[in-house]
């Protein structure tokens, strides 16, 4: 997992199976990445054909445009947020095609953790307190024998 977005670019600049098999394998097409920093923009450009990548600082004109500031790509890279709900809210801004912009951010960035379904919580709080109500001195009843 990548911990900023130069981190996660590099990983999916060197083709690393784990990340370029997330992406569709007869995509082509230009993304650009616009990362905004102290008033600062840097481009990356990433450049899909046909299940190889390559990244760099320059390139043609895109197919899409992401846009945000640098917290919120390094949030994405460590896998702390989401594209979706960041495009919604209005953190991230794409331009062009949605539909590459989205397959090139589920390539690049980490999925965020997922939650636990409420009977599989459930279940393992069930089953801790199981545990300690048969290691309670005063619960010997509670004991099978």
């Amino acid at each position: 997992m990548a911990d900023t977005i130069e981190d996660a670019l590099d990983l999916l600049g060197r083709n690393d199976p784990a990340v370029v098999n997330r992406l569709p394998p007869r995509m082509r097409g230009t993304v650009r990445l616009d990362v905004l920093d102290n008033g600062r923009t840097t481009s990356w450009f990433v450049l899909l054909d046909r299940g190889k990548v390559q990244v760099s600082s320059t390139g043609s004109d895109p197919n899409s445009i992401i846009r945000s500031d640098r917290t919120t790509f390094d949030r994405l890279a460590r896998g702390d947020d989401r594209f979706i709900p960041l495009l919604f809210r209005n953190s991230l801004v794409v331009e062009g095609d949605l539909g590459i912009a989205d397959q090139v951010s589920r390539a690049l960035f980490a999925d965020a953790p997922s939650g636990q379904h409420p009977r599989d919580f459930a279940r393992k709080g069930a089953a801790a307190h199981e545990r300690e109500d048969r290691q309670h001195p005063g619960r010997e009843h509670l004991r099978r024998h």
